[in-house]
């Protein structure tokens, strides 16, 4: 008898022309299970997974994006269910740390079986799956969401723009007893290793260690630019003065200037104090890396 498995869809995420025919070969290759799909509506899909996890699955499959997966684990606290992510978005940020960039991959994953318990972190009430940053790319993310200028061309002349202004953020952070002040251009709390893009923002960072990275970076002319892209395709920051990394399980943040900040690439409103922690809860979470 076959195992029982729920996938629940995100029609709206990324605008896949072919994802009609894409859940079927997805049910198809889910070869061991008998698969229940679900379509997300906007109106009241908390409440209805809610409703859904209590059903006697063996596995929940999540197609979507960043968000999307966000909504489905922000109802698993408790359920002992492996989840399986299924990158169908335009942000598949912690499907890239879990080394899952296509849908197949996402197969590949539950053949081979590797599942982690993966940490998630709580900001101030809100799950973040994997990464929450203040400053530059929180500004180009909130220029990108403004601007009539949609895919990348649209980010990359938004990048251009923030790299040669001033803009500077002080940041008071309290941890592991102690008080730090920092004036940097951005601030990142990670999770896991990478962004959507696979550029690897905390590469000593894994999701099932207990911990997370605060990583400030305040790079000030054209060479400190060049050598963090240096440091990105290297996947090495050690060597720059003006990159500091420190591991915790909570920190207290203020932000002095309201800084614009994002969680897993949703903009927040800035606010002048932020509180993060790990979070009691895990999920166990497939994917293609050996942890």
């Amino acid at each position: 008898m076959k195992k029982r498995a729920l996938l629940i869809v995100n029609p709206t995420s990324g605008k896949l022309e072919n994802q009609t025919e894409l859940v079927k070969q997805i049910c198809h290759l889910a070869t061991n299970y008998a698969v229940t799909v679900w379509y997300t509506t906007g109106n009241g899909d908390e409440q209805k997974i809610k409703l859904l996890l209590q059903e006697n699955f063996d596995l929940i499959m999540v197609a979507g994006g960043d968000g999307t997966i966000k909504l489905v684990a922000s109802q698993m606290d408790g359920i002992k269910i492996p989840l399986l992510p299924i990158p169908f978005g335009s942000a598949n940020g912690l499907c890239s740390c879990l080394g899952i960039e296509v849908w197949e991959d996402s197969i590949k994953a539950l053949n081979m079986g590797n599942t982690i318990q993966m940490d998630m972190l709580d900001v101030d009430g809100e799950l973040c799956l994997h990464v929450c940053d203040f400053g530059l790319n929180a500004g180009l993310i909130k220029k990108f969401e403004e601007s009539d200028e949609r895919g990348m061309m649209g980010y990359f002349k938004g990048s251009l723009s923030q790299i040669f202004e001033n803009n500077k953020n002080n940041f008071t952070l309290e941890f592991n007893g102690e008080r730090m002040h920092f004036n940097a251009k951005m601030l990142v709390i990670a999770n896991g290793d990478r962004y959507g893009t696979g550029a690897k923002i905390n590469p000593t960072g894994k999701l099932d260690d207990g911990i997370f990275e605060v990583i400030v970076l305040n790079p000030d002319s054209f060479k400190e630019w060049t050598a963090l892209t240096l440091g990105f395709i290297r996947e090495d920051f050690s060597t720059l003065d003006f990159v500091q990394t420190f591991k915790m399980d909570r920190v207290n943040i203020e932000n002095h200037g309201h800084t614009d900040f994002h969680i897993d690439g949703e903009m927040k409103e800035p606010q002048s104090t932020i509180g993060i922690s790990m979070s009691d809860m895990k999920i166990e979470m497939y994917t293609n890396f050996a942890y």
